[in-house]
């Protein structure tokens, strides 16, 4: 893949996730805190239109931008650079994570469940023989 498609590619997504969030943040807050109308234009709310024209205006900003297109440029670049693992490496190194996790999942449970069993059951009963001894 060329370095142009991958920053199209990247621009329309980060526009359209921009877009996203504005409509859902429009619509929300904006629109529902105040109690405002949110009618419908050709079956789309205008918190849906605003939150697309302001993620519109904020990509193309950035375009136009010289520092940040070449920036998006550079970063582009070095992502074509990266080795990515192979499919055998991530499944590998997936299941070992998967595994070291339930490890660390069931020794951090046997510390839980012990210090419960402590702190419950055998610190009360001590305490109590204790007490008992001291009078």
């Amino acid at each position: 893949m060329s370095v142009n498609r991958l920053v199209a590619l990247f621009w329309l997504g980060a526009t359209l996730c921009i877009g996203i969030f504005f409509e859902k943040f429009l619509g929300d807050f904006v629109f529902g805190i105040f109690r405002l109308p949110n009618p419908t234009f050709f079956e789309w709310s205008t918190s849906t239109l605003l939150g697309f024209v302001l993620a519109i205006g904020i990509a193309a900003y950035c375009w136009w931008n010289q520092r940040i297109r070449e920036l998006v440029f550079e970063v582009a670049i070095e992502v074509k650079k990266v080795t990515w693992p192979t499919w055998a490496e991530t499944r590998r190194n997936s299941t070992a994570v998967l595994a070291m996790t339930v490890i660390c999942a069931l020794i951090l449970g046997a510390f839980d469940t012990v210090g419960a069993k402590v702190m419950t059951g055998w610190l009360p009963k001590l305490i109590a023989v204790i007490t008992r001894i001291g009078r």
